[in-house]
């Protein structure tokens, strides 16, 4: 199983994406950052099984319900302690030296019905990553985060990608005991 951190540097106006195993390091630009979030989620999008399938709704409506199941980590195996789908932290890594980092200038995506693939050309070299269509969901839906945070305001985001999954969890809590009464042991 492959992990993908990302760590906003202000100094250099790019995200720092390590992909593990391999510790693989590159700079991702606000440009590319903003093709990937945009033009490539809405190819991905584009590929959402469930075509011609009566009651599955329209492709906007498939990839809206895909994104809220990845995102709530449905294809995890509750048994596996390793599978955990998004962790966050406030506390950024030191920057490594400039020479262990690659500066992406270029993308190249394939896009299944059952996977996506990224490559990531940096001169000479190629960082490819592969990843379920669940796992890409959430690749897409952390660097969009991530370039917020940056506050990088891109624009022609997907709705699906911008949708608030809040209330949806908040719709799930208990209610509250109104009747001002306190359980009793």
């Amino acid at each position: 199983m492959s992990s993908t951190s990302f760590s906003y540097f202000q100094s250099e106006d790019r995200l720092l994406v390590v992909v593990q195993p391999g510790d693989h390091k590159l700079w991702l630009t606000r440009r590319l950052t903003c093709s990937i979030v945009g033009d490539i989620a809405r190819l991905f999008a584009s590929q959402v099984p469930g075509d011609g399938i009566p009651g599955a709704g329209n492709e906007d409506e498939r990839i809206a319900l895909e994104h809220r199941m990845a995102m709530d980590g449905e294809d995890f195996d509750g048994s596996d302690p390793h599978q955990r789908p998004l962790q966050f932290s406030d506390n950024a890594p030191a920057r490594p030296g400039d020479d262990d980092i690659l500066l992406c200038t270029g993308l190249d995506a394939q896009l299944g019905r059952d996977y996506a693939s990224l490559s990531f050309v940096c001169g000479d070299k190629t960082l490819n990553l592969r990843q379920s269509r669940p796992g890409f969901h959430r690749f897409l839906r952390t660097l969009l985060l991530c370039a917020d945070k940056a506050d990088w305001q891109l624009p022609a985001i997907p709705p699906w990608l911008t949708q608030s999954l809040l209330g949806e969890l908040l719709a799930n809590l208990p209610p509250l005991d109104e009747s001002g009464e306190q359980d009793q042991p």
